[in-house]
This record gives C-alpha cells, sequence and structure tokens, in this order.
C-alpha cells in the first residue's frame, strides 16, 4: 500500500521522513536538511497545485490524486515562498485531464500488514521465577526477608549455604478472594494484535479538448489497525477543471479536493507488554478481568473494546480557482484565491467500567465532545513578463501574497450518564457534577511582496534572484516586517566547444546559490504583549480583614511580553553539480550546503522575586548545519528486451549550536560551558556512563563510592575522578539522535510487459534511546509494580550467573538504575526493505479509455 509520503521516503537525498508506525491514521513528519532552529523542527511547506498551506499532512492527500512532486531542498529555490519555506518546500500537482483524450480509469490494491518481531514476553511460569528470584536475590544482597507475594505457588528449598532455590512455580488457582479470577497464562499481546488489511479504490474520469478540461476522481482508503478495534478510512472527491476563453488569452480554472477521515487510532501497546501474564481477559462469569493480587494495571482489551465506537471524524476542503490573463507579447497576469479548511470533531461515550479484582471507574461514566475547525484563505496577484530573443531568455515575476489564518476550538467533559447508549449519550443528557471545559483559538495575517527574475544566454549561462518582504502579524509593531532575498548562478559546462570531444558527457551543469528565509513556526502566539487574566485562588486576599465570605482577588500576569520578538532568520549556501554521462545512461547529482540561522527564539529563566509569568522570550541563539547530498542512477536495456536500473542516493548533515545567551545557557544540559552545549547538536542524549555490572563482591569493593553498589547492579564510571558517583559532575553526552547518513536504493527490472521493483531504505550511525529497556532489563522499580518483562530478563545476573550484562533482578532500587545512562543508548542504524512491487501492463489492444476520442 503505498500512501503520499510513501512516494519520496528514502527516495530523495536530504529528506528524512518518519511516521508513528503501528498508528492507522499515520501522521507523518518530514525533515529537509536536518535542523533548522531550536523551537522544534521546522515543518517544510506543502504547496499544493501552486496553493501553498501550512496546515496540511501528507496523509491528508489521496495519493491517487498525485501526478508529481517535487522537493526545494535550497533557500533559492524555495524563497519565493517567503518566510513559511524555511524548513523547504514541497511541490505537489494533482492529475490534470489531458487534451484529446477522454479516460475512465480504475486502481485499485490490497495489502495486509502484521506486527512481526514481536518481543518474547515470559509466560506465566517463567514470570514466577522471575519473581522468586527478585526475592531470593533481595534476601541475600540486602538482607530483606523472603516474604513471597500469594498470587503464585512456589515450592522451593534451601540450599547448603542457606541461599533459597526454586523448585517449582506456577500461578495461585485464584488470584483473589472472591475466586472469581482464575489464575492463567494470558499472552496479551496476542489478545490486543491482529493481522490487518489495507484496501484502496479510485475511480477517475477526464476528458481534454483544446477548449476544457476536466477531471473527477472518487477514492477510498480503508486501513485496519494492527490493534483491535482501531482504523483508518479516508474517503475523497477531486474536481480539477480548466477553460480556455477569449481566443486562448484566459484561462480560468479550479482545484478542488474534498476528504472526510473517519478513524480510531488507539493505542493500548503498553498495557500488553507490561501486563502479568497470569491475569486472565476475563473473570469466570464473563466479566472484564483486573490485575487482582498484582497492582493498578488496566486490560487493554477491555479500552479497546469499550471504546471501539469513540470515532474521532476530520473534514478537509481544500482547493482554488485562479484566472491566467494573456495580455500582450509575453505579459501575462493571474490571481488565484485559495482556501483550506478543517474540521475535526469528536463525541467519546466513556462508559462505567470495572475489572474485576482490580480497578474500576468508581461507578462514574462520561461523555466529551471536542470540536475544532481552521480555516486559512490565500489569495496571490501576480504579473509575469517572458522574452525569448536569439541566444537570450529572460523572465520575471512580481507578486503581492496575503494569508489569513482562524482556528477556534473547543472541548467539553461532564459525568452522569443514565443511559449508555450512543445514539442518545450526548452532553445534553448528562447529570453530573464534575465536568471541564477548554477551547483554543490561534489567528494571524501575513502580507508578503515578492519578485523573481531567471536569465539565461543560449542555455549555458543562468542566473537568477528572488526578493520577498515578509510581514506577519504574529510579531510586535517593532519587527513585523522583514526582507528576505536569494540569488543562484548556473553553468551547463557541456554547452561548451572545449567540451565536444568529451562525447561521453551527455549533460554537466555545475551551480551555486544562497539565500535567507525567515520563520514564525517556533514563535510562541502571544508573547509579544503581556497579558493578565483572573485567579481567584491565586490573588484573592481579606485586605478587609474578614475572614469568612467572598474574598477581594484581582489579576496576575499569565507572562512577560518582548514586543522586540523578530523573524528567526536562515541563510543557506548551496553548491551542486548535476551530471550524464554515456547517452543519458548514468545520471547524477552532488550538493553541499551549509545553512546559519540566527536570532533563534528561546525562553529565558527568571528569578522568582519577578513574580508570577517572568519568563519572556527573546531572539539570541544560534546554530549552523551543514551537509552533502549524493544521487546515482543508471538505466540500460538489452538488445532482448530486458530493461534494468539502479538508482540510489545519500544524504547527511551535522547541526551544531554556535551560541546560546548566557541567561539561557541553564535550560540545557549541565551549565552549558563546561560540558560543551556550544558546539554540540541539540538532538543529544545526556547522562551517566554505565560501564556494565558488579559481577563479584571485589568489584564493588574497589568501585568508586556509588550508592545502592552491589553485585549484580550497574556500574557507573567516575568521569571527574574524584572517587564519587555524582549526578551533577559524572554526566555527559552519551549519543547523537542524529543519523551520520541516510538514504536509499532502488531496483527497477522490465521485461515485455511485465515489471519488478525493489526499494530498500536505510538510516546509519545515529542513536536512540531504548525507552523499552527501562520495562525489559529493569524489574518492577517503576510503576506500576510486577510488570511482565521480555524472556531476555532471566537471563540478568544470578548467582548462577555471574557473567551476565544484564543487571539482577531486584524489587529495590536503591543503585537508582532509572536514571539516564547509556545502558538504554542503542545504535539506531537500520536498513529496511521498503517496497517489493511486481507488476503486470495489459497489452493496448486490450485496454480501454487509453487515448479515446470523442
Amino acid at each position: 500500500m503505498c500512501q503520499c509520503h510513501e512516494i519520496f521516503t528514502g527516495k530523495l537525498a536530504g529528506v528524512h521522513i518518519t511516521t508513528n508506525g503501528g498508528n492507522p491514521a499515520e501522521n507523518v513528519t518530514v525533515q529537509i536538511r536536518g535542523l533548522s532552529s531550536l523551537s522544534g523542527s521546522v515543518r517544510p511547506l506543502i504547496v499544493l497545485d501552486g496553493m501553498p498551506t501550512e496546515n496540511l499532512n501528507l496523509r491528508d492527500i489521496n495519493a491517487a490524486d498525485i501526478e508529481s512532486m517535487q522537493v526545494l531542498k535550497d533557500a533559492a529555490s524555495a524563497s519565493i515562498y517567503g518566510a513559511r519555506a524555511s524548513g523547504g518546500v514541497i511541490l505537489v500537482q494533482t492529475k490534470k485531464a489531458k487534451t484529446g483524450q477522454t479516460k475512465v480509469e480504475y486502481s485499485g490494491s490490497l495489502a495486509q500488514s502484521k506486527v512481526t518481531q514481536k518481543p518474547t514476553l515470559m509466560n506465566a511460569e517463567q514470570y514466577g521465577t522471575a519473581m522468586f528470584r527478585a526475592y531470593a536475590y533481595d534476601e541475600q544482597v540486602y538482607g530483606t526477608p523472603l516474604n513471597l507475594p500469594a498470587t503464585y505457588d512456589f515450592t522451593w528449598h534451601r540450599d547448603a549455604d542457606g541461599r533459597a532455590v526454586l523448585d517449582a512455580v506456577k500461578p495461585a488457582e485464584w488470584l483473589n478472594a472472591d475466586k472469581t479470577v482464575r489464575g492463567s497464562n494470558t499472552n496479551w499481546l496476542d489478545e490486543i494484535l491482529r493481522p490487518a488489511t489495507m484496501t484502496e479504490h479510485q475511480v477517475t474520469v477526464s476528458k481534454g479538448t483544446d477548449k476544457s478540461k476536466s477531471l473527477f476522481s472518487l477514492g477510498y482508503f480503508n486501513n485496519e489497525g494492527t490493534q483491535i478495534h482501531t482504523f483508518f478510512r479516508k474517503y475523497s472527491i477531486r474536481s480539477n477543471t480548466e477553460y480556455s476563453l477569449i481566443n486562448d488569452r484566459l484561462k480560468v480554472g479550479e482545484n478542488l479536493a474534498i476528504s472526510y477521515l473517519q478513524y480510531r487510532d488507539a493505542n493500548e501497546l503498553r498495557w500488553a507488554l507490561i501486563n502479568p501474564p497470569a491475569v486472565p481477559v476475563r473473570d469466570i462469569n464473563g466479566g472484564w478481568a483486573g490485575a487482582a493480587g498484582f497492582d493498578d494495571f488496566t486490560n487493554p482489551v477491555r479500552v479497546l473494546t469499550d471504546n471501539k465506537d469513540n470515532t474521532n471524524h476530520f473534514v478537509k476542503i481544500i482547493g482554488n480557482v485562479f484566472a491566467d490573463l494573456n495580455i500582450w507579447k509575453g505579459i501575462s497576469a493571474r490571481t488565484q484565491f485559495g482556501i483550506d479548511y478543517g474540521n475535526a470533531y469528536n463525541r467519546a461515550l466513556d462508559k462505567e467500567w470495572s475489572e474485576t479484582g482490580g480497578r474500576s471507574s468508581n461507578g462514574e461514566n462520561y461523555v466529551g465532545n471536542t470540536q475544532s475547525h481552521s480555516l486559512s484563505y490565500v489569495w496571490t496577484n501576480t504579473l509575469a513578463y517572458n522574452l525569448n530573443k536569439g541566444k537570450h531568455s529572460f523572465n520575471a515575476v512580481g507578486g503581492i501574497e496575503y494569508t489569513r489564518f482562524v482556528q477556534e476550538g473547543f472541548s467539553a467533559r461532564r459525568e452522569g450518564v443514565y443511559l449508555e447508549d450512543r445514539d442518545f449519550a450526548h452532553l445534553g443528557i448528562t447529570t453530573g457534577d464534575k465536568y471541564s471545559l477548554g477551547s483554543t483559538a490561534d489567528e494571524y495575517v501575513y502580507y508578503s511582496l515578492f519578485a523573481k527574475a531567471n536569465y539565461a544566454f543560449d542555455q549555458k549561462y543562468l542566473l537568477s534572484a528572488t526578493l520577498r518582504r515578509d510581514g506577519s502579524s504574529l510579531f510586535g509593531v517593532n519587527h513585523r516586517y522583514a526582507v528576505f532575498p536569494a540569488f543562484s548562478a548556473g553553468w551547463r559546462i557541456s554547452q561548451e566547444k572545449f567540451m565536444e570531444n568529451l562525447s561521453f558527457i551527455s549533460d554537466l551543469k555545475i551551480r551555486a546559490s544562497w539565500g535567507a528565509n525567515g520563520s514564525v513556526q517556533g514563535l510562541p502566539r502571544g508573547y509579544t504583549s503581556t497579558p493578565f487574566t483572573t485567579d481567584y485562588f491565586g490573588t484573592s486576599y481579606p485586605i478587609m480583614g474578614n475572614e469568612t465570605g467572598p474574598l477581594l482577588s484581582g489579576y496576575r500576569r499569565t507572562w512577560l511580553g518582548n514586543p522586540d520578538l523578530r523573524w528567526e532568520t536562515t541563510k543557506q549556501t548551496d553548491l551542486g553539480i548535476d551530471f550524464s554521462l554515456f547517452n543519458y545512461r548514468l545520471n547524477g547529482s552532488f550538493d553541499y550546503y551549509f545553512k546559519k540561522t540566527t536570532d533563534i527564539l528561546v525562553q529565558t529563566p527568571y528569578i522568582a522575586a519577578m513574580g508570577e509569568g517572568g519568563e519572556p522570550w527573546i531572539n539570541g541563539a544560534a546554530m549552523n548545519n551543514k551537509g552533502i547530498e549524493f544521487e546515482l542512477g543508471y538505466k540500460d536495456k538489452t538488445t532482448y528486451g530486458l530493461q534494468y536500473g539502479v538508482s540510489a542516493n545519500i544524504g547527511t548533515y551535522k547541526t551544531r549550536i554556535i551560541s546560546i545567551p548566557e541567561n539561557v545557557i541553564n535550560k540545557y544540559p549541565g551549565n552549558g560551558k563546561e560540558d560543551n552545549v556550544v558546539g554540540k547538536s541539540p538532538n543529544i542524549l545526556y547522562g551517566l556512563v554505565a560501564d556494565g555490572i558488579f559481577k563479584t563482591q571485589e568489584e564493588v569493593d574497589n568501585h568508586a563510592e556509588q550508592t545502592g553498589k552491589a553485585i549484580g547492579r550497574i556500574r557507573y564510571k567516575d568521569l571527574d575522578g574524584n572517587g564519587k558517583i555524582e549526578e551533577l559532575n559524572d554526566r555527559t553526552y552519551i549519543g547523537v539522535l542524529d543519523p551520520k547518513l541516510f538514504g536509499g536504493i532502488t531496483f527497477d527490472l522490465g521485461y515485455h510487459n511485465f515489471d519488478l521493483n525493489v526499494f530498500f531504505q536505510g538510516v546509519f550511525g545515529n542513536k536512540v534511546l531504548n525507552a523499552w529497556k527501562y520495562e525489559s532489563d529493569l524489574w518492577n522499580i517503576s510503576v506500576p509494580a510486577h510488570k511482565n518483562h521480555p524472556t531476555r530478563i532471566l537471563g540478568g545476573w544470578y548467582f548462577d550467573n555471574t557473567n551476565s550484562d544484564i543487571p539482577a533482578i531486584s524489587n529495590s532500587n536503591q543503585n537508582a538504575e532509572l536514571r539516564m545512562s547509556s545502558y538504554f543508548v542503542e545504535d539506531g542504524s537500520y536498513l529496511k526493505l521498503r517496497n517489493i512491487e511486481l507488476g503486470y501492463t495489459l497489452p493496448k489492444k486490450y485496454q480501454r479509455g487509453q487515448g479515446c476520442n470523442t
């Protein structure tokens, strides 16, 4: 199943795409050429059919409607789109009707996804073995009495040294006093996971003549989630039309897409991974079972089942209308008005529930409503001029663009539903005293003037310049406007006479560009002014001396505003070369870029004496980012009809913070100086350095002073050499999340009507924080206790397994092993087979609607 982001995941150098894997709703994050701000990843601007929009996720675009996608990475090419383009630009063109063709097309696909390489969790007997080891270890090492829990039946004895030794173990027959929750052997992962089918259908009707072109499509996509009762469905309609009027001097048209999304993107994976295996899904009466005798666990099957009808809804309308007028001799004008409307809503019925022997809703049930709608519109007017005379080619465009964005949202939740029927239950019928209300709002305006000119001489010497002046209401009046220029030049060397004898070079071009882009994505709303809010409990005071009754109250400051906030600015230099060799069979490109971002928005700390709301935002930090990108492809065919090709791309970047204001430094790990935050990537992991496991008492005795150290526990390095393990002085940088290299490789084969495509994508040289390792390797020292673990933990240090590199199973956390350390940092490199696709194209004589004229 190929969705929109899969079209270029790993296929373009310098473009890194991530999804929240396993979620059928598939929110997609795109990062182009690394980081350019400390205030979060700056999203690329998506331009759909010429309309720029910030509020569009690749998930919202019907992949079957896409004709082409292009990514603008360097500042010079993206600069025409202004401040919102500092994170790059993704140009998406949808399909249009072709002149002289009437087509009726259908496309469909069927796929299945399944969770593979699941962790092997302990079964009920293995869990009991691990539990016994924890109590036996604590008795031997810490002197804790051996008080075994009643949820298991243990048979054991003591050896000659007095150490407890397990003979046999099984779950207790009943886990609760009422004897309704029977000891079991539950694989919770298997209970919530399932193979998921994905289907897609698309019908497209198009017709094109010299005077009019129209295309209409209907699409349906359904992705069953791999967790029970989860899904993602998308219904889409698209209409693209274009008409030629006044002897082809005027073209008018529209591009409109409407999509309706239904999804249930719940995720109960964590509970399925940690729930004790001795607990059944249901009690003997058919009700939901709880973790009787263990801790406060949640039954993930119950949660997914009880909430299966709480569906999220999202309506998206995006489109534009345009008019192009050919005025006179290369002079043309265009006006375009586009809208992007989204409406997300949900009504959730949280039923009254109880888990036998475990948790419950305490007799309460709720109805909750959320609704949020956003509307942005963009009005763009341009005037263009084109001149082609001899070897000279010149074109220029100037324009005005106005954008307005408005968002409103609310949420409400109230207890007391006397009939748990979804067709009946809504906020108006609730009767309880417990309720909550919330709301959101946002509004801003952009106003921009821009101009771009391109000149080419003999198609060999290429020059381009762009100038854009952006204004935003998000800033105070002092720095509302900023100007961002860009320049580029190219030289097609292969057109020169001195290259004529180098016949193996089909095309060779070198290029260079420099540009500046502004950004407002990291700007927190409203921080240019200082607002105040009412707060009775925070500001009331008995000024009149009264000890009872209502008190006088006032206002408190929410935050300290800064009217001098200004644009973050990213300046980028790009040097590149494009080449084609051997009659265009071998093609490639190489780029080196350097980006520097200044005036990065950061929040300053403040002393308590300033009162509430004393953290202003300021411009002050700076960072740079440099990298290379390389693409190479070869394609050819044999005399007997075999077509073959291979293409690969790699990208790399290195990000460094180069300055941080003095009064902001302590917002980062360490103090920002001795630990070298300046000069590091912002994507770092910081903590203690784990130095293996204490395997003998001699190692424990000879090591530095470390609170809680004991055999079988994690040993930490004494970095400052003072003979003590201290949280402040012995932490350091233990990993970088940024990859050193990422890219992909594609293999294509074609023979007659058959074609085969194989695509690999990979990321290399990065570190990841394996948060699951906190659960998999450390026994029951975090809430909730009595968690299940992978079978890996059975290989931990024990009196008969002293060479293990996994900590001993223990109910104690005296060694504070939950703190951040290199023990949880791992290599994040991977190579993934993204796609294998085998296709067959029907011979033309069997195809319908291919170029049929009417």
